[in-house]
């Protein structure tokens, strides 16, 4: 796609995925690849000037183009390559400062279109400027499913893109990394925005890919530090088990047990004191994924009662008629518990069954199941 692109071609593209899938850390990866600070996978080097910003749930369609043009006035007044026309760039992009950033306390009279339009042009004379020094830009914008609908994000980049097709050079490629719900905040926002972008839904790597992942990191480990380290079968297939192939958990899972391990023989016994023992692997995904599902975005402990009955079943297909019967709860709360865990993506139901139901992730039931006073929760190790 960036071969593409700095071919005149701009090819966009869309990374999504559950949390902890890696989606950040891949745009990270290709940030560096494009501007040619690590070797990408195939070809020569590239050689891109990066627009890198993060979107939040406040922001609007004019803070996106604010942000947008404000990204690009610091990473050209960054790139040690423009230096020398360091001012001339500073001078175009300084009717955008006005415009941009101080839009509303300068002229609330000028419209989202016009100022879309002075972004388009901000771009198109960014590439016209570096055209001779570097191959194009790449904007990458990662927590793409954090605006609202409201902000109209898939509309914005349509209206952004158009307007560049008419531009030359025309060497700008756009990178979205979000959860997948994304997909839906940008249809919504214009019914064609999606074909912008070639999709990749990244999906938690097999249990094999994860093992590999492991080694990898220990191999890293005796490079950087010359101690041979050695991790056994079981201990690699439970942190692959319990990780389920979610990158940062295998990360995590891994870290604390070589924090636990005083032999450098990495066993069993290492990655549970490892997963279980105080700030350890559970506590810290709790910490960073489950206790925003359980507590934060949850308000009713009936609500949370179901989760806690189907945590016994780890990941595992449970019927709503299994949970009736023994979650005791009415059937219209056990109804309206149902809708609103599925509404919130906190439980899957079975695709063409109904009344099915599970937990996104092995890890999650286990923390339910560990640090929520679930009674008579077992002993899981």
């Amino acid at each position: 796609m960036l071969f593409n692109t700095q071919h005149g071609n701009p090819q966009h593209f869309l990374l999504h995925g559950e949390r902890g899938i890696g989606k950040s850390s891949l745009s990270y990866m290709h940030e560096f690849a494009a501007s040619g600070q690590i070797q990408p996978w195939e070809g020569e080097r590239f050689n891109f000037l990066t627009v890198s910003l993060l979107l939040e749930p406040s922001d609007t369609y004019i803070s996106i183009i604010r942000k947008l043009g404000s990204t690009l006035r610091r990473s050209l007044a960054n790139h040690n390559k423009l230096e020398a026309r360091a001012k001339e760039v500073w001078d175009f992009l300084t009717r955008w400062e006005v415009m941009g950033v101080k839009y509303r306390e300068l002229d609330a009279a000028v419209s989202p279109s016009e100022l879309l339009d002075e972004l388009a042009e901000s771009y198109s004379t960014a590439c016209s400027r570096i055209s001779d020094t570097l191959a194009g830009i790449l904007v990458l914008i990662d927590e793409a499913d954090k605006p609202p609908a409201t902000a109209n994000l898939g509309a914005l980049l349509k209206g952004l893109t158009e307007r560049l097709t008419r531009t030359t050079p025309n060497t700008i490629c756009f990178g979205l990394a979000g959860i997948s719900s994304v997909i839906d905040t940008i249809r919504q926002s214009h019914e064609s925005a999606l074909r912008l972008f070639t999709s990749f839904d990244l999906r938690p790597l097999s249990r094999e890919e994860s093992v590999e992942v492991i080694r990898n990191g220990l191999n890293k480990s005796r490079e950087k530090t010359s101690l041979k380290i050695r991790i056994s079968p079981e201990a690699e297939q439970f942190i692959a088990l319990y990780s389920e192939g979610y990158p940062h958990f295998i990360q995590q899972f891994a870290y604390c047990a070589f924090e636990a391990d005083k032999d450098n023989d990495i066993d069993l016994d290492d990655v549970k004191r490892g997963a279980w023992g105080e700030h350890g692997a559970f506590q810290q995904l709790g910490t960073k994924y489950f206790q925003g599902l359980y507590f934060d975005r949850i308000g009713s402990d009936d609500y949370r009662q179901v989760l806690r009955y189907m945590s016994e079943h780890l990941d595992g297909w449970v019927s709503k008629e299994d949970i009736r019967s023994h979650a005791k709860l009415k059937p219209s709360t056990l109804n309206n518990a149902i809708k609103a865990l599925r509404d919130r993506q906190i439980i899957v139901p079975q695709p063409g069954q109904r009344g099915m139901y599970r937990l996104p992730t092995k890890s999650f039931a286990a923390w339910i199941r560990a640090f929520t006073n679930f009674p008579g929760s077992p002993n899981l190790e």
